[in-house]
């Protein structure tokens, strides 16, 4: 985000100001004319131009857009680092930006500017959004504060994003946790299953006729084998017709080999021999069995007749549909424990964050306080600023109220989010220490056991760490009496604005602009209060205002002044210039003042002059 350090010139084509080209000065500038010429219209355009829109965008554009049309802002002014640089913007378009030659430096939606303005009416609405929207205005200026509040975001947006991960997690733990917890009821189940007699018999009749098949095709393939390597046919060892020079250990060689060889040969027959001899002996042990398992399946095919063949069928369709469940369960056990792990690394990446979001806030509220303690000194104590740490609980309140309605009673919700923040609180539940929430809500240890268990049960429960308690910033001021808070039960809306637009008029980096923001003020309040102010920023500071009180030009000893008039329907510049000139003074008194006759009657009733 850039920084707007002085406004020079405001170009309007098309729209209600078409043709409207002012030009701004350094220090204090005031627009100044009847209602209804486009002093505020002005003050918008910028705003518009710059990015800088309120808080609700679409009823701010749908205004331009009756105010502009199809025309185009154009927007000059001087960068924080002293660049010259010239915005134009249209409805529905995004803005370009140029240097002053002219050259395009950046075209994209991304573009805003930091200026600080109120429109009409805004001072009464801050007051009315309480302390939290009175510590925003603060913030403005704390120099150092933007990158913490960014570096906290970013930390809630990580601390947001592991919650959503840990809230899957769980969803995922609690469906295997159920799968575990009915494949161990399945196992129990199938081994309770029991078959009865003749089905025992059935089953057995089957082991054994595998039993015997696998033995004999064993054998058969050993036999097989032992005649491919064993019964091969070979050769004497012989030795003709060569020269030897050590013929009596050839021969002895010889002999010793042919030897082996009919040694191998008798081992192999009788090897082949004992084989053959024992897979006959299988095979005819396997016909009798094959005889007898024919005549006992008969008879366990009659006793199950008997006792209700249906049933052992469904009995047995149970096993089946048992061992194909368990199938679908395999491999749960493995999954549930890596879920519990990546829960358990979620949970401390998240503890992490947590204590680095601890130390932001810190330094937040230090700043915070050491800029409140300056505005003080430089207020004189009228007004004088409090800050409140952490005091802005509504949300969070309403977060407790929805999970907790019509477990306690609001009341002690009420305390529970005063005394103990998301993160204790969190805590306090993921320890199950009751005794130690009884202590701090000084209730039964039975209700902090309640507490604990529905925060404890809901995967959710965790958001409460993400939801942001801010810092609010309260006003008082000092009478007779000591020291009251403003409020709108207590002052009266001019008494509080008084109190509240010196705060505005403290020196900070941006352009101001204000539309009217004086309205509730007393001329005495703006004398005494806001010219002084006024006087002091001008010299470092560039002031827009819109105005119809004659003491904030005079008295303020405006810089330049813009003078609106309505012509043909539409606003029109009537002329611009300095306080000194005479032009100018004239259109002051006669604009501010009702003109000459009216100021010097007054003048002349009131005895002063």
């Amino acid at each position: 985000m850039m920084w707007v350090k002085e406004l020079r010139q405001l170009v309007v084509q098309g729209g209600f100001l078409d043709g409207l080209e002012v030009s701004f000065q350094s220090g204090l500038n005031c627009i100044i004319g009847p209602r209804g010429t486009g002093k505020s219209s002005i003050l918008n355009l910028i705003r518009f131009a710059l990015g800088d829109w309120p808080g609700q965008p679409r009823e701010f554009v749908g205004k331009m857009n009756g105010l502009l049309g199809d025309g185009q802002v154009e927007v000059e002014f001087v960068t924080e680092v002293d660049n010259i640089r010239r915005i134009k913007r249209r409805i529905g378009r995004y803005p370009r930006l140029y240097d002053d030659k002219g050259q395009l430096v950046q075209d994209g939606r991304e573009m805003r500017f930091n200026l600080e303005a109120y429109h009409q009416g805004q001072l009464e609405l801050l007051l009315d959004q309480g302390g939290t929207a009175l510590m925003d205005m603060l913030d403005r200026t704390i120099e150092d504060l933007e990158p913490l509040l960014r570096d906290l975001e970013a930390n809630i947006a990580k601390r947001t994003h592991l919650q959503r991960d840990y809230e899957t997690e769980a969803e995922k733990l609690n469906e295997l946790k159920e799968q575990v917890e009915r494949k161990d009821l399945l196992l129990k189940e199938l081994a309770a299953l029991q078959l009865n007699e003749p089905e025992k018999r059935k089953q057995a009749l089957v082991q054994e006729a595998a039993l015997f098949e696998f033995w004999e095709k064993l054998f058969s393939s050993r036999v097989k084998t032992l005649h491919n390597m064993l019964k091969a046919d070979y050769h004497t060892c012989r030795m003709e017709n060569a020269m030897l020079l050590n013929p009596d250990l050839v021969e002895s060689f010889i002999v010793q080999v042919n030897q082996t060889l009919e040694v191998r040969q008798q081992l192999a027959d009788e090897l082949i021999k004992v084989m053959e001899e024992g897979l006959a002996a299988i095979k005819e042990l396997g016909a009798d069995l094959a005889k007898r398992h024919q005549n006992q399946e008969e008879q366990i095919m009659e006793d199950l007749r008997q006792q209700g063949f249906a049933g052992c069928t469904e009995l047995a369709q149970r096993r089946q549909n048992l061992m194909r469940e368990l199938a679908e369960l395999t491999g749960c056990e493995e999954e549930y424990q890596k879920t519990v792990t990546r829960i358990r690394h979620l949970t401390e990446r998240k503890q992490i964050l947590l204590v680095e979001a601890e130390r932001l806030e810190n330094s937040i509220f230090r700043l915070r306080q050491s800029t409140v303690n300056r505005l003080n000194a430089v207020l004189a104590g009228n007004p004088w600023i409090h800050i409140n740490k952490h005091s802005d609980i509504d949300e969070y309140r309403r977060f407790l109220q929805q999970r907790l309605q019509g477990t306690v009673s609001r009341r002690m919700i009420d305390d529970l989010a005063r005394r103990l923040d998301g993160r204790t609180l969190m805590n306090i539940v993921n320890k199950a220490d009751s005794e130690l929430l009884s202590r701090t809500l000084q209730c039964g240890t039975n209700e902090a056991r309640q507490i604990i268990w529905v925060l404890g049960q809901r995967m959710d429960s965790g958001r409460m760490t993400e939801i942001p308690v801010g810092d609010e910033a309260a006003l008082y001021y000092r009478n007779k009496s000591g020291v009251e808070s403003v409020n709108s039960y207590h002052l009266s809306r001019g008494t509080q604005c008084s109190l509240l637009l010196p705060i505005v008029l403290l020196a900070r980096k941006p352009v101001l602009i204000g539309d009217q923001f004086e309205d509730h003020l007393d001329n005495a309040c703006i004398y005494d209060m806001v010219i002084p102010r006024l006087l002091n920023i001008k010299k470092t500071r560039q002031v827009i205002l819109v105005t119809h009180n004659p003491n904030i030009v005079v008295g303020g000893q405006a810089d330049w002044v813009i003078a609106m008039t309505l012509e043909g329907g539409n606003g029109r510049l009537k002329q611009q210039g300095r306080l000194d000139e005479e032009s100018i003074r004239w259109e002051v008194m006669s604009t501010l003042e009702g003109g000459k006759e009216a100021f010097c009657c007054r003048v002349e009733y009131l005895g002063v002059g």
